[in-house]
Parts: C-alpha cells; sequence; structure tokens
C-alpha cells in the first residue's frame, strides 16, 4: 500500500478498549466509482492528500478499469453477463417463509414466523414494496466497472434541478463529459448503427418531431488498437493510482478491501458541534479496525450504502437531524425487448440505400469468408442510438448492444443481428419512497441492513404504459423479438439507478446536502453519488453524479485554501 511519509500512524484507543492505527490526511473519500474518483482526482490535482477507502477488491491491474476492456469479452458479449451479475450483491431479499411439506421431518426447517437473515436475507422486507434488483457492486470501481456508458445530459425542463444556473449546469456538463471522455462518433463507421439510425429517421420524420440520434458514449478508440476502451472510474483516476506502467501521485492512496463503518462525530455543544473526528474503518483481510482522521470526509458509495454508513454514524431516524435521509428515493421504470433484424433490413445493406460506403466494406468481407451468409463484416461495430427525452415522448431510450442477465442471446442466434431496446423513464421523488436501515440485523457486510419502501405513482406508472408501447412501435421497425426476450417491464430496480436517498436541496426539511453535497448541520461531511441528485430523471444519472461532484470537490479546493487553512 503507498502510504505517503506523511501520513502518521499511532495508536488510538477511543473504539471500545482496542487500540488501533490512525492514518491522517487532509479528506478521506470512501468509495471508489465514479464520484469518488471525481473527488480524488480533482483534490490531488488541486495538491490536496486523499486517503481513499473501498470495500471491494482491486479485481484489475489498472485501479477501477472496466471488466469490458477486454477484447475476448468484446467479441462475445455473453463472455460478459456473468462478470455483471458476479459483481452485484442484491442488497433486500424478502426471508423465504414458503413452507416445504415434502421436507424430511427430521432436518431443521425455517421458522415461518422468522425466517432466516445470511446473505441479505431480510424478515422485515415486504415483498410488494421492495426493489428487489437493488444491488450494490462492492469493487475498485464500484457500478464504473461494468456500466454501460451512456452518459447523456438531463433534460432542462423535465429532469434538471435549478440548484444550479442553465450556465453552471454548462460549465458542469462541459467538464464531466472532459473528465469521462464522452463522445458521439466512435460508432458513425458501424453499417449497423447506421442501418438502425436511417431506417428509425425515415419512420419518425414522417410521424413528428423526434430524433434518432447517436447516443453520447464515455469510450474511446486508439488507432493502434482493435477494440474499444470503455470509460470508467480508471479514466478519470488518470495518473493518480498506482499501475504496472507509472507510480501513481504521492497524495493518493488507494485502501481496497476496507470497510467504513462509522464516522466518528463530535456531538458535544459547542464551537465543535457538528464536525466529524475521524472515520472508523475495518481492514477485511485481517479483521483489524482503523481509524483515518481527516479534515473532510467524503461518502461517495452508491446510492444505499451512503445513507446506511449515514446511520450507522448516529443519523439515524431517532436524532431527526436528517429527516431526509434515505427518503424521496427514485429509481427508474424500465421497458426492455431484443429484435432480430428483419430479412428486408439485412438485405438492404449491399445495397448501400443511404450511399455511405457500405458496398466496398461487404464485398472486402464476402470475399474474405465466402461461407458467410450476412452481409455484415465481423468487426462492424454494434448500433448505438437514442432519442433524447422530449415532453411528447417522456422517456429515454437505448438501441444498442450490452450484456446483462436479463439480455443474453442463445450461441445458435448470431449476434450482428440482435439490437437491444432499452426505455426508461422517471419516478416521481416521493418523500414515502424510501431505504431505511436497522441496528438489530446487519447485512453479509456487517453494515446495517437496508430495507425497501417503494411504489410507483400512478402518474408515473401512466407514463411507463405509454413508454413500453413506444418501444413494441419502434422494435416492430427494426425487426421481430427474439423468442424469450419479448417486451416486458423489468422489475424494479433492474436499472440500477437508484437516486434521491441523500439528495441536494434548500432545507434539512427536504434534503440531506446543499448544492455542494455538504451534509446539513455538519462542517465536513459530503456526501456524492446518484444519491445527491434531487429529481426523478429518466436519463442515465451518471454524468450528473459527476457534476455534483465536481461542484462539491471546487468547494473542497476553495475551503482548504491556504488562504483558508490560515
Amino acid at each position: 500500500m503507498n502510504i505517503p511519509r506523511h501520513m502518521h500512524h499511532h495508536p488510538y484507543t477511543a473504539v471500545g478498549n482496542e487500540d488501533v492505527s490512525v492514518i491522517e490526511t487532509e479528506v478521506v473519500v470512501i468509495g471508489s466509482g465514479p464520484t469518488g474518483a471525481t473527488y480524488a482526482r480533482k483534490l490531488v490535482d488541486a495538491g490536496i492528500q486523499v486517503y481513499m477507502v473501498e470495500i471491494g477488491a482491486q479485481e484489475t491491474l489498472i485501479p477501477g478499469d472496466h471488466k469490458k476492456n477486454n477484447y475476448i469479452v468484446q467479441k462475445n458479449l455473453n463472455n460478459f453477463i456473468n462478470i455483471v451479475n458476479g459483481e452485484l450483491d442484491e442488497l433486500s431479499v424478502p426471508t423465504n417463509k414458503q413452507s416445504v411439506p415434502s421436507l424430511d421431518p427430521s432436518v431443521w426447517s425455517i421458522d415461518p414466523h422468522q425466517g432466516t437473515i445470511a446473505n441479505g436475507q431480510n424478515p422485515f422486507q415486504d415483498a410488494y414494496y421492495n426493489i428487489p434488483s437493488a444491488a450494490a457492486s462492492r469493487t475498485v470501481g464500484g457500478m464504473g466497472s461494468h456500466w454501460t456508458c451512456c452518459t447523456p445530459r438531463q433534460h432542462p425542463k423535465l429532469e434538471r434541478s435549478n440548484l444550479f444556473n442553465s450556465e453552471e449546469w454548462d460549465r458542469l456538463y462541459t467538464e464531466a463529459e472532459e473528465r469521462i471522455k464522452t463522445n458521439s462518433t466512435i460508432f458513425e463507421d458501424s453499417i449497423r448503427h447506421q442501418l438502425v439510425k436511417h431506417v428509425l429517421q425515415d419512420y419518425t420524420y414522417g410521424h413528428g418531431e423526434r430524433e434518432f440520434i447517436p447516443m453520447p458514449l464515455a469510450v474511446q478508440k486508439f488507432p493502434d488498437q482493435t477494440y474499444l476502451e470503455w470509460s470508467c472510474p480508471a479514466t478519470v483516476f488518470g495518473h493518480i493510482t498506482r499501475t504496472p506502467d507509472r507510480p501513481g501521485s504521492k497524495l493518493f492512496t488507494l485502501r481496497p478491501q476496507a470497510r467504513c463503518t462509522r464516522l466518528i462525530r463530535n456531538k458535544m455543544e459547542g464551537p465543535n458541534s457538528g464536525v466529524v473526528e475521524a472515520a472508523l474503518c475495518k481492514d477485511l483481510k485481517t479483521n483489524k479496525p482503523f481509524i483515518v482522521r481527516a479534515k473532510k470526509y467524503v461518502i461517495a458509495a452508491g446510492a444505499v450504502l451512503t445513507p446506511g454508513i449515514m446511520f450507522n454514524s448516529g443519523w439515524d431516524d431517532n436524532s431527526n437531524e436528517l429527516p431526509a435521509l434515505g427518503r424521496y428515493l427514485t429509481e427508474q421504470t424500465m421497458a426492455f425487448c431484443q429484435v432480430i433484424l428483419s430479412r428486408d433490413l439485412v438485405d438492404k445493406i449491399p445495397k448501400d440505400p443511404y450511399n455511405l460506403g457500405w458496398k466496398e466494406k461487404v464485398e472486402r468481407h464476402m470475399a474474405r469468408h465466402p461461407k458467410d451468409v450476412l452481409p455484415i463484416p465481423f468487426n462492424d461495430m454494434d448500433p448505438q442510438v437514442y432519442t433524447p427525452l422530449s415532453e411528447n415522448y417522456p422517456w429515454h431510450t437505448q438501441i444498442h448492444r450490452d450484456a446483462f442477465s436479463y439480455g443474453q442471446v442463445p450461441a445458435t442466434v448470431d449476434q450482428r443481428l440482435i439490437v437491444d431496446l432499452r426505455w426508461f423513464t422517471w419516478v416521481s421523488p416521493e418523500k414515502k419512497n424510501c431505504v431505511s436501515f436497522s441496528h438489530e440485523i446487519t447485512d453479509q457486510f456487517g453494515m446495517p441492513q437496508p430495507t425497501f419502501n417503494f411504489q410507483v405513482p400512478r402518474e408515473d406508472a401512466r407514463r411507463a404504459h405509454d413508454m413500453i408501447e413506444d418501444m413494441c412501435n419502434v422494435a416492430s421497425k427494426l425487426g421481430g423479438y427474439l423468442p424469450g426476450a419479448e417486451p416486458k417491464m423489468l422489475q424494479p430496480g433492474s436499472a440500477i439507478h437508484i437516486s434521491g436517498t441523500t439528495r441536494a436541496g434548500t432545507s434539512k426539511e427536504d434534503s440531506v446536502c446543499d448544492r455542494y453535497g455538504r451534509v446539513w448541520g455538519t462542517d465536513n461531511v459530503v456526501v456524492g453519488g446518484c444519491n445527491v441528485i434531487p429529481t426523478g430523471a429518466a436519463c442515465n444519472p451518471t454524468l450528473t453524479a459527476i457534476c455534483f461532484a465536481i461542484a462539491g470537490a471546487d468547494k473542497i479546493i476553495e475551503e482548504l485554501s491556504p488562504k483558508n487553512k490560515a
């Protein structure tokens, strides 16, 4: 572990009767996902010392690398599905209380009134109000190690909050796009991308004011590489992390497989009230606790684990310090299907109906592979098309290929013919939609067990119905449904876009922090992540979460500048 020499270790006896080592730094960041990485990079570049604690292991040589930055995976997306499934831990599983009449009567059986609590099973969870696909990704890079990399800006009227004005939002989005390497041009050379885009444009131009355009994606393609490089926390970290090719910054330490258990708070009356004095952590490999003392504490551990750490630190229901903590939870409703491109569309490809130079590509492919029956080169990139959210079509769409547990393609179906359609719309923030925590039971990682209370409001449910109808109309223009992947609404949490649980605002009555992520009633605690986004949104939230992280990091830099340190 790369610990700068000016970080001091000494015994600390404030935790029970056990002496623990203490690490001193300027800022501690809890969580290594895209927002945690944004905080770390900006602070280190400003000359501020950062110590990052991550509960998960470092599974790649480059810390926080995308698991899709692998040639084998890019050759066959189905290989990626098991990776994603393996990274996700379900957060709240209602205890199975079903009786098994055929069970051997001599064996232990579940008490129907109690159940078990192992592996995330939660006797407090009402299945009807659960978010069953809600999950956390505990690894260096967090969700950013396997995300879709779709980075649209929020709609200025339908999604975006007014905590920043339009000029401020534009500046934040521009910087966020630069840090995560967003572009919309890489797939323009793809035959299938252009085919899907033009077919749907031809359809919609005759039916209204809708655009089907290239999806903004955080991805790069370098001239000397035969595959894509998907952006991720490693992209944001840049030079500050240690890799086989560089030593990393002396101002930055990443400590994986270490759990932040809680923040140690000073609750005494007086000038130091509201100050966090330390973060109590545990090395999960040795099971030994340690303390990190800092000037600022940034919690960026995800939309559910972040409020869980805060709950464990004393911001619970009994304190009434933060009545909005865990509340106003939003998660998008999501519709999905997969289509096999129609014979008519595939037959159009050699004719190059849009004069985009397809004939030469197809002829080269057929000459090299005379037994291939498809006029699509093997290295032709997948389509990446979307429609921005609009007032007439209030949902975000993605027409592309990606790999999730609900999108696996049988080996007998040629991947080049498959197009995924994913439609998302927002759920309005409501106080009663929430995640709560328990001191009575813990999750499998020793932290307070989360329990969800979530329902889709009626107006949002009607919009979701209209959304799936629209998805079916669009799908019909491309082909027929892949058997088993016909149009369906996915169960809550499938988008993995939970937001709002530590929402930003202007008052502690209905928010947890200000627009810079500074927690109400504290002087040195900041929260980051999708949990800070205060509005219901249909589009992917990561870019907007990075915007809030940029604003929060800039404020920390300002507060820790030499003139304010004096």
